[in-house]
């Protein structure tokens, strides 16, 4: 009888803590602003709290020349965003179709403005963002509640870095997210993980290639 009372209670918790409703609010532009809320209870993450100077002595520069490399980040390219954004899109359609327009996207002020050195290139990712978003924007807008959504696109020709800036705000139910997350999280990790193999197989043919020639160099 025992056993019953705490699975009971257990499973009441699960139901409870699935119907709960969390979101999260972020604005960046001039300055990233982050708040996260759970039922009533707010948080603000960014920015921190300003941390007190340490007292601690400041360690010796080391010359450049010893200075250890930094590992680039793994950042997918315009064409491999491109070419995934149909399978991902269908992925994340059937997840927020299952919510039944539960999760709420307000506020949602978007500004972006690209930018870049190849004027052909920035012409290009205009044309296409363009497309994508009077493509997928009218979807979304049937599969979530966004009551006021304000995106705007600009080109600008004589910048060199894109600038972004906006504010968006997102709530859902825990049980929301769980469903939205496992229709698309496993779609993208699958991308993630084929293309970072794809890369590792196209270096290493490249410094076979390589080897051979240089092999072939030293015969001749």
């Amino acid at each position: 009888m025992v056993v019953l009372w705490i699975v009971g209670v257990l499973l009441a918790l699960i139901v409870l803590l699935m119907l709960l409703r969390v979101g999260v609010r972020f604005s960046f532009g001039d300055e990233a602003r982050l708040a996260v809320r759970v039922g009533p209870a707010a948080l603000q993450i960014l920015p921190g709290k300003a941390k007190k100077p340490s007292k601690e002595k400041k360690e010796k520069q080391k010359p450049e020349t010893e200075a250890k490399e930094k590992k680039q980040p793994f950042k997918p390219t315009f064409a491999e965003i491109r070419s995934a954004v149909p399978a991902l899109w269908t992925a994340l359609k059937n997840g927020l179709r299952r919510t039944r327009r539960a999760v709420r996207i307000d506020p949602m002020r978007l500004s972006v403005t690209l930018a870049g050195d190849d004027p052909a290139q920035v012409a290009q990712m205009y044309g296409w963002a363009e497309g994508v978003m009077w493509t997928l924007m009218p979807r979304l807008e049937e599969l979530v509640h966004m009551p006021d959504p304000r995106i705007h696109l600009n080109v600008d020709y004589q910048r060199r870095q894109s600038r972004a800036e906006g504010e968006v705000g997102l709530s859902l139910r825990v049980g929301d997210g769980v469903l939205i997350a496992l229709a698309f999280g496993i779609p993208l990790l699958r991308w993630y993980l084929a293309l970072r193999k794809s890369r590792e197989k196209t270096k290493q043919e490249t410094a076979e290639e390589l080897t051979v020639k240089e092999n072939k160099d030293e015969h001749e």
